[in-house]
């Protein structure tokens, strides 16, 4: 439709989550960012925790409605079978095209993993981009789009979209693989649950990217909302008491800086 015909959808779709109290999200599973557990059922989370408190003070309840794979987001966002992806996605051009997203709640850092005995690359990534190695991705994962723009000469394993996320890590840690790209904090959840099988290939981080809440393209009031009450709760502290809930090692999950400055006394 033309651009006024998104404005009013746009519209319509806030005063629908306004009249029905409800956001409609839907999560992809991964720690930290949103953790399922396998005996109770009981949600948990980074975002998890982040989309209910910013809900609570819109006066709205989160409906967790449907599970899904990174690389069915968007499709599901213009399809209108969600009103947000709430377990937060790292921004990028690619997911742009199609979507949109809130301000960043705080920055990923993501480093290249590798076996815990393997020093092939301390002096640096370079050698990678070669067809003696093989990268361990998976679909519509950003670790495919890294491996593509950085190291187009490396092979691949690429799982499908809808693999289990340790799976990815297990392919490096049992040899069908050499390396994966890895954010901080999930890196640290896999090697709390399993010490000493993996560990950083260099100190050098491959990317750094805001994590953020997806809408679809248009919702700007509900948008707008939602970057409110995320402005909010990065200033009155209660994203930091989130972040540290999860942040297994002090430091991994990258912090957004104040947008202002103590003046200097006269």
């Amino acid at each position: 439709g033309s651009g006024g015909a998104a404005g009013a959808d746009s519209a319509s779709n806030y005063s629908k989550i306004s009249s029905s109290r409800t956001i409609r999200a839907a999560y992809a599973v991964g720690a930290p960012l949103f953790i399922i557990d396998p005996n109770t059922r009981q949600k948990s989370g980074i975002f998890h925790d982040l989309v209910t408190e910013a809900a609570n003070r819109l006066g709205l309840q989160v409906n967790w409605n449907e599970e899904i794979g990174y690389g069915e987001m968007i499709q599901g966002l213009r399809s209108n079978r969600y009103d947000i992806v709430g377990s937060g996605v790292w921004i990028n051009s690619d997911r742009a095209k199609g979507a949109d997203f809130t301000i960043p709640a705080y920055y990923d850092v993501v480093y290249a993993y590798v076996r815990a005995d393997d020093s092939r690359f301390s002096s640096g990534l370079e050698i990678l981009d070669s067809p003696t190695f093989t990268i361990s991705t998976m679909d519509g994962e950003l670790g495919a789009a890294i491996a593509t723009a950085d190291f187009p000469k490396a092979k691949r394993l690429e799982l499908p979209q809808n693999a289990d996320f340790s799976q990815m890590i297990a392919n490096v840690v049992e040899k069908r693989a050499d390396i994966v790209f890895l954010a901080a904090g999930a890196a640290a959840e896999y090697q709390s649950a399993n010490p000493e099988k993996i560990s950083k290939a260099s100190s050098e981080p491959v990317r750094v990217f805001p994590n953020a809440i997806m809408l679809p393209q248009g919702a700007y009031e509900f948008r707008q909302a939602l970057n409110y009450t995320l402005t909010e709760m990065l200033g009155d502290g209660t994203v930091d008491r989130i972040l540290k809930r999860y942040e297994q090692t002090p430091g991994t999950f990258l912090r957004v800086a104040p947008p202002y400055r103590q003046p200097t006394a006269p």
